[in-house]
């Protein structure tokens, strides 16, 4: 099994353009995008700062960059993983950790590296719980999840945004928190959220 060789990534700019170039897959490049989108209208329902809503546009678009380090025989595997391969798929939190490296603020950083833990401790890569995983996490995590059961992947078709929603109902105060699940509903209802442009400027500001 082949892993990709991943260049080192010093800066925000140097993260997006090795995104750009690697991740050859246009639905996840797609889907990096509608989940930093997703979380910065999520933050606005939760009346968060400008400076917070910056830290979850950076988190959601560099959310699954550790996945730059998992062979491309496992991403784009068309059957469920086994055993070994899905040992390894979870790592990419960590490397992800590992490729952003210095210059982030922590809160960016731990919402990359916890966006897969869960509230009831299910969760990994370490199997946090509750209060313990940080809100830009838990943000990052149901707008990953939303956009993940209504994409394609490899091994299935997409949702519909109803059954989407069942699914994160069941989760919410479960897994998922339940504000931000109520604060995604939320947005999708009444369309509030961050026009095109308004993301547009948010990112850009980071540079």
């Amino acid at each position: 099994m082949v892993v990709r060789p991943v260049p080192q990534i010093k800066g925000w700019l140097d993260a997006v353009v090795v995104l750009g170039h690697m991740v050859k897959d246009r639905e996840s490049r797609g889907h990096n995008h509608r989940v930093a989108q997703l979380c910065v209208k999520i933050g606005r329902q939760l009346a968060m700062t400008t400076a917070e809503l910056r830290v979850l546009a950076q988190a959601g678009l560099l959310h699954d960059i550790g996945k730059l380090a998992i062979p491309d025989q496992i991403l784009d595997k068309h059957s469920p993983l086994d055993e070994p391969e899905w040992t390894l798929m979870k790592t990419h939190p960590e490397m992800g950790l590992s490729l952003l490296g210095d210059g982030r603020s922590k809160r960016e950083i731990l919402a990359v590296l916890y966006h897969h833990e869960r509230l009831d401790g299910s969760g990994y890569p370490y199997g946090l719980g509750a209060e313990s995983i940080p809100i830009e996490a838990r943000i990052v995590a149901v707008a990953d999840t939303y956009d993940a059961l209504t994409s394609d992947r490899p091994y299935r078709k997409a949702r519909t945004s109803v059954e989407a929603r069942g699914v994160l109902k069941e989760e919410a105060g479960r897994r998922l928190d339940a504000r931000v699940v109520s604060a995604l509903f939320t947005t999708l209802d009444a369309q509030i959220g961050t026009s095109p442009e308004l993301i547009r400027r948010t990112l850009l500001a980071v540079w």
